[in-house]
C-alpha cells in the first residue's frame, strides 16, 4: 500500500483494512492489575476478533451505571458492534477490588461477600443486555487475584 502522503509516524506498523466478524463484543474494566488474566483468558477461548470496551467498573455500566445514559451508551455501543461486524456473544467482565465498587474494603476484605455482591451486579448486567439483544448470547465473569470465574 502507498502512503498518500508522508508523516512523521510516531510508530510504523502495517495494518491491514479487511473487514472482519467480531464474534464476541467485550466489557471490561480498565484496571491493568487484571489485564494479564484477562488476555491469556481471551487467547485461550481463540477469540481472534473482539470489539473490545475498557471503562471504569467493567460490567457495572450495564448493571448499576452512574448515571443512566451511561447504561445506553454501553448499549448502543453493543448495538453498533453487532450492526457493523456481525457480533452474536457478549462478555462482561467485573474484578476484585475494584475502585468504583469501593474496592475490597466495602466488604470488609471478605472475598465471598464480594463475590457475591458481583454475582448479582451480574445478573442485572445480563439482564439488561438481553431485554436490548434477546438474540445475543451473553457471558458474564469475575475475575480475582487467582483467576477468572464464570458467573452466567
Amino acid at each position: 500500500n502507498a502512503r498518500p502522503m508522508e508523516h512523521p509516524y510516531a510508530f510504523e506498523f502495517e495494518t491491514a483494512l479487511d473487514h472482519y466478524t467480531a464474534g464476541t463484543f467485550v466489557v471490561r474494566c480498565f484496571d491493568d492489575r487484571f489485564w494479564k488474566a484477562f488476555k491469556h483468558f481471551l487467547k485461550s477461548l481463540g477469540l481472534k476478533h473482539i470489539d473490545p470496551e475498557s471503562v471504569a467498573g467493567g460490567a457495572k455500566i450495564l448493571a448499576s451505571p452512574e448515571q443512566e445514559s451511561d447504561r445506553d451508551f454501553m448499549l448502543r455501543e453493543i448495538e453498533k458492534s453487532i450492526r457493523l461486524h456481525g457480533t452474536s456473544r457478549v462478555m462482561l467482565f467485573t474484578h476484585s477490588d475494584c475502585g468504583v465498587y469501593g474496592g475490597l474494603d466495602r466488604f470488609n476484605g471478605d472475598a465471598e461477600e464480594e463475590f457475591a455482591f458481583h454475582r448479582g451486579e451480574h445478573e442485572k448486567a445480563r439482564a439488561a443486555v438481553a431485554a436490548r439483544f434477546p438474540e445475543l448470547a451473553v457471558e458474564s465473569y469475575f475475575i480475582d487475584p487467582h483467576g477468572i470465574i464464570n458467573t452466567t
